[in-house]
């Protein structure tokens, strides 16, 4: 009947249900138990018009029945959004990590820096923290504000402020490393800002790699002994980061989304 199969279709559309073997599993389900009304009924005498006003008698709002399968299965959405989140954060920042590590030995290359003093050493544990940190931050925010209904962005980076404030104070107490965090916090709230709030795709480039070119100055200025080249190695180091960052924005969502199509498969 079609009537039966659209109330079966319409349950199955808004149940949230992950997985696929148990989308599969309820539906037959559902089959069977509708077979088995509309068999009844028809042993009853009632034509196929009145079996169906019966059918959907019996089922009740088909979204009323969604959403207590919705409930029921709240625990496993959960747990497939922490671990595509965990998942997309380590191949996204593995990525964005050896990209930068590629540019940057071009550029240790153009301006005679050994090369292994580039890769090798605590600068490249520091950046891959700070990469880390920042794809954490950037992934997390489009995570958390689907959660919301307006103020997105801002509930969802107040949110992540308040966390990565606990985490720097944890660390802090035990004596590690907290720099990264707030790195992370600052520029993933800064591009995603950007890329919400600027339309044009000229303008979030030009925003981000000008800031990030000014970042590159001071932190030549600060932390480099001063000469040209440095200054130099310095912004165009930090612009090279800039751009990698955009990328890894660009393809964040498409990775994501991959990600959990392919686990909402198994």
């Amino acid at each position: 009947m079609r009537s039966a199969d659209e109330l079966i279709h319409s349950i199955m559309k808004c149940s949230q249900i992950v997985s696929a073997k148990r989308r599969q599993e309820i539906e037959r389900e559902l089959s069977a138990h509708v077979e088995d009304f509309v068999s009844a009924a028809q042993q009853a005498g009632h034509e196929n018009d009145e079996i169906e006003r019966l059918l959907l008698a019996r089922f009740g709002d088909p979204r009323q029945v969604a959403e207590g399968f919705s409930w029921v299965y709240r625990y496993e959405r959960r747990k497939l959004l922490i671990f595509a989140y965990v998942i997309s954060t380590v191949l996204l920042g593995s990525c964005l990590l050896v990209t930068i590590l590629a540019i940057q030995t071009g550029l240790a290359f153009s301006f005679g820096t050994p090369i292994l003093k580039t890769l090798v050493g605590r600068h490249t544990v520091i950046q891959a923290l700070d990469i880390l940190a920042f794809v954490a931050v950037y992934l997390g925010l489009s995570v958390l504000e689907t959660h919301f209904e307006n103020h997105r962005f801002q509930k969802a980076a107040l949110l992540l402020t308040g966390v990565v404030a606990i985490l720097t104070t944890f660390c802090s107490v035990t004596g590690l490393h907290v720099a990264f965090l707030l790195y992370g916090l600052i520029t993933g709230i800064f591009i995603r800002a950007v890329r919400l709030f600027v339309m044009a795709e000229a303008a979030r480039a030009g925003i981000v790699l000008i800031a990030f070119g000014v970042a590159g100055f001071i932190f030549a200025v600060l932390f480099s002994p001063p000469s040209p080249v440095n200054f130099i190695a310095s912004c165009t180091s930090w612009l090279a980061l800039g751009a990698a960052y955009l990328l890894a924005c660009e393809l964040a969502p498409r990775i994501d989304a991959a990600l959990r199509t392919e686990l909402q498969r198994i």
